[in-house]
């Protein structure tokens, strides 16, 4: 992949990520949000292999990993997603506490589902 097309997918993924955010709801509309925010890097699943990771350094996390998930309290991932950490951008300007917590509880879902 040539460096220009890296940059973009880099945007694009941005560009989809900040998008206003709906009002808060029920666990489903944090599979939205996740779906939303997420997917592009995460993949559908959350194995870290979503359309863009190829072009991230360092690659996402997989929340289906079960050393991944028990290496992190809720609190650290409400932080990453509030705070983001690179090449993550932050959420937290756009998500209410109550859409972060939900994202945090999705993202463990996606850790207990059988793969």
């Amino acid at each position: 992949m040539t460096r220009p097309f890296v940059w973009s997918l880099a945007a694009l993924s941005l560009c989809v990520a900040l998008r206003p955010s709906p009002a808060p709801g029920q666990q489903s509309d944090a599979k939205a949000l996740y779906q939303r925010l997420c997917v592009a890097c995460h993949g559908p699943i959350g194995g870290g292999d979503g359309p863009v990771a190829a072009a991230l350094k360092p690659k996402p996390a997989s929340f289906t990993d079960p050393q991944f998930q028990a290496a992190r309290t809720d609190e650290q991932l409400a932080t990453a997603i509030k705070g983001g950490k690179p090449p993550m951008p932050p959420f937290g300007q756009q998500l209410s506490a109550a859409e972060v917590k939900a994202l945090v509880a999705y993202i463990r879902q996606l850790g207990s589902k059988p793969r």
